[in-house]
């Protein structure tokens, strides 16, 4: 059976112009089955204004006091569900429904199925952009239609209400979240599917630093194993981007690529150190 009534949440901080763009392509695809809005300002400097309502649907507004990550503030969100809503929408600000999105969750999102995500093509450029989205190319390129998958877009994934409350809702850190939404799902008796017709536009490109800052915080927190080493797997890595169409994004991917595995060895020898080991063994094998 679809999902008869969505909530589709959307934390928000610091990016008007892309949250109205989102709101309104909310707008274009809204019908009856979506119940609500719900934006969180995630303490955003200025007060975020948003419309009592998107396409005849109710908007409601929370506020943090100070900031405090997108996966609090859709937890945040699950507070203020309407009791008749049985199936949960997730966006970023700085994403943009295309049409058919949600004809093509409700459709997807049966009952065999925990939640669903789909691609994020990028709208704006640059190189940290296309960098970014050379990354969720190789990630889609080997995926079957409906395929279960260990991943899923915080910002563009619908997920069933009653097993997103099972589960305990997204873990509250700052970055892999969603990756980690996946694992509780699966634990709570629902895997994630992937739908190549749930398309999302989405703002890549935060900056530099931004991106530099998210590949150490995954090293950090990502606990995979590996399956070469990282002398091996960078050096893979300068080939394919040297041979590749887009060598100076591939190339930047490269590098945060080391950013992310001198985020793995920290994390590492952190967990050593806390077990009190007098030497630190050389480093396993994984991948991201």
């Amino acid at each position: 059976m679809d999902a008869q009534h969505i909530a589709l949440i959307i934390p928000t901080c610091g990016r008007p112009d892309d949250l109205a763009a989102c709101l309104r392509s909310i707008a274009d695809e809204a019908d009856g089955s979506v119940a609500q809005v719900i934006v969180i300002d995630d303490g955003a400097d200025e007060l975020v204004v948003v419309p009592p309502e998107v396409g005849g649907v109710p908007v409601v507004k929370r506020r943090n006091a100070v900031r405090r990550g997108a996966a609090y503030s859709r937890n945040l969100a699950l507070q203020v569900l309407a009791d008749e809503v049985d199936a949960v929408g997730f966006l970023d600000d700085d994403a943009r429904l295309t049409p058919g999105w949600l004809e093509a969750a409700r459709r997807e999102l049966t009952r065999a199925r925990g939640a669903v995500t789909g691609p994020v093509l990028r709208f704006d450029r640059g190189i940290v952009s296309r960098a970014r989205q050379l990354r969720y190319n190789d990630r889609y390129a080997p995926l079957e239609p409906g395929q279960a998958v260990p991943f899923l877009a915080g910002g563009n994934a619908m997920v069933w209400r009653d097993l997103l409350v099972k589960a305990g809702g997204f873990p509250d850190t700052r970055t892999m979240s969603d990756r980690f939404l996946v694992r509780r799902l699966e634990a709570a008796g629902g895997m994630t599917h992937f739908v190549p017709d749930m398309v999302v536009l989405h703002r890549n490109s935060k900056g530099l630093r931004v991106a530099v800052r998210e590949a150490w915080r995954a090293g950090l927190l990502d606990d995979t194993p590996l399956t070469s080493t990282a002398s091996e797997r960078l050096s893979g890595g300068m080939r394919a981007a040297v041979a590749g169409e887009h060598a100076p994004a591939a190339l930047l991917n490269v590098a945060l690529d080391a950013v992310y595995l001198g985020g793995r060895e920290r994390a590492r020898r952190s967990q050593w150190r806390a077990r009190g080991a007098r030497v630190v063994p050389r480093a396993s094998t994984a991948k991201r």
